[in-house]
């Protein structure tokens, strides 16, 4: 999926060619060109949303450590509140 851009791209230059080879009109010539501009902007737009996703990933991986973090931290206050409790009773 990295190369996808650079795939696009090498199939609408080979595309291009052939029609040139098989001498298109101007209008195909032009067809064609539009069709190129497209797909290298189509490949630009895969690339961007390639970092974005990465991005995400990451950001995905703070917030569980983060959650992790404050669980443990919740298990270790509940642990303390049982041991309060427990001498209170005790005390009773």
């Amino acid at each position: 999926m990295n190369n996808l851009p650079i795939i696009v791209s090498i199939i609408a230059l080979l595309f291009s060619m052939y029609q040139f080879a098989n001498k298109g009109t101007k209008d195909q010539t032009s067809q064609i060109t539009t069709m190129l501009i497209k797909l290298e902007s189509i490949a630009e737009g895969i690339v961007e949303l390639k970092g974005d996703v990465r991005s995400m990933r990451d950001d995905l991986n703070d917030l569980r450590e983060r959650i992790t973090r404050v669980e443990a931290s919740a298990k270790q206050a509940h642990k303390r509140l049982d041991r309060m409790e427990g001498r209170e009773t005790r005390e009773e």
